[in-house]
């Protein structure tokens, strides 16, 4: 073979290798042929700086956290957020503290989420994440219970929060990590909070890792399904959770908050406490090697209909109680056969028009 073309074939395969579309780390429960990588929601960190076509490094500030662009950089192949110690005032509010925070304003409801992530020196005090989050009073949907939901927040990892532990009256190791579920519900018109510490069951997971997670970088990731939400640590699955009330259109972020002892809890929301101000540890920064989002082909990117059109568990419940009403022994294999053949398209919906055309095909074979 001439040396030209083999140079050429070595190239060619350089460039092909390179283009290809990454995969998820470890196994999620999905083959290749069922994802698609979302490259306007990902990003290898590879360039000198933050590409602001798609990260907003310029956040609202909310609650005790200020958010400066500042506090954003990019070099090394990784996203920098950095928190430092710095007097300011907001409202007439006085704050002591300023951090940075990264968001893609194209929003994603549905797919696969993952990060590589070092965690910050400081402990405790500041909280690196990584999560999913809706924005504006616009956003609602109607939950298969009925609730009326108007937020919906999915931490696909909070590391060192130093939460209160209230079984052994002490602060948890820097080893706890965090993945944890948040929204906001109407009731009788106003909004009310459901959270971890109020509805653990629905909203709690947690992981205590056998490493520190400030010193070497990790893998952390969430699954959000129209039936489930799955977090994963290093490819391995740490916790999951039914998916009741996160429908909405979030926005993948990044963020250095402020924790214990900097601020606490007054009447359910975090405020600053002044006096524990110190400028020890600081400044401190996470470090993020890249993010990662996939689309779960066959899951559409809107919320779960309702009326007519049914997800496939909307199909199971409704088909649970109609087998019970009619006292046959109950058989879900036989169910999820049938929501298989129903769903002819493959979107993951049983609408009222397939369903009525399966019953005229499945009436016409019998007769």
């Amino acid at each position: 073979m001439k040396p030209l073309l083999l140079s050429t074939l070595i190239l060619s395969h350089s460039i092909s290798a390179i283009a290809a579309d990454p995969l998820p780390t470890g196994d999620i429960g999905a083959t290749a042929n069922e994802l698609m990588f979302v490259a306007e929601q990902s990003d290898e960190f590879n360039d000198d700086k933050v590409d602001l076509e798609k990260w907003n490094i310029d956040s609202k500030d909310f609650g005790p956290w200020s958010w400066e662009p500042d506090n954003v950089t990019q070099n090394d192949g990784s996203m920098h957020l950095r928190m430092v110690q710095k007097d300011h005032q907001r409202r007439g509010e006085q704050l002591h503290y300023t951090s940075g925070m990264a968001r893609i304003d194209k929003t994603m409801t549905y797919g696969y989420f993952e990060a590589r992530i070092k965690g910050c020196s400081r402990y405790p005090g500041a909280c690196p994440s990584f999560w999913l989050y809706s924005i504006g009073p616009q956003n609602r949907f109607k939950a298969r219970d009925g609730e009326t939901v108007a937020y919906s927040e999915i931490d696909i990892v909070e590391l060192q929060q130093s939460e209160y532990d209230f079984e052994t009256k002490k602060h948890f190791p820097v080893t706890r990590i965090d993945c944890n579920l948040h929204t906001v519900l109407m009731k009788d018109g106003k909004r009310v909070w459901t959270r971890p510490h109020t509805n653990p069951e629905l909203c709690k997971t947690y992981f205590d890792s056998p490493w520190d997670p400030r010193e070497d970088y990790h893998v952390y990731a969430v699954k959000n399904t129209k039936e489930e939400i799955v977090w994963y640590i290093d490819g391995k699955e740490i916790g999951r959770k039914p998916n009741l009330y996160w429908h909405l259109p979030m926005h993948v972020t990044l963020s250095l908050g402020l924790r214990y002892p900097f601020v606490t809890y007054k009447e359910g929301q975090m405020a600053p406490v002044p006096d524990k101000t110190t400028v020890d540890g600081f400044p401190t920064q996470m470090s993020v090697d890249y993010v990662r989002v996939w689309r779960l082909v066959g899951e559409s990117s809107a919320m779960p209909p309702s009326g007519t059109d049914w997800t496939k568990q909307q199909y199971i419940d409704k088909e649970r109680t109609n087998w019970e009403k009619n006292g046959w022994a109950w058989n879900q294999d036989k169910v999820e056969s049938n929501f298989a053949e129903i769903d002819t398209n493959k979107d993951g919906i049983a609408s009222g028009k397939e369903r009525q055309v399966w019953f005229a095909q499945k009436k016409a074979n019998q007769e």
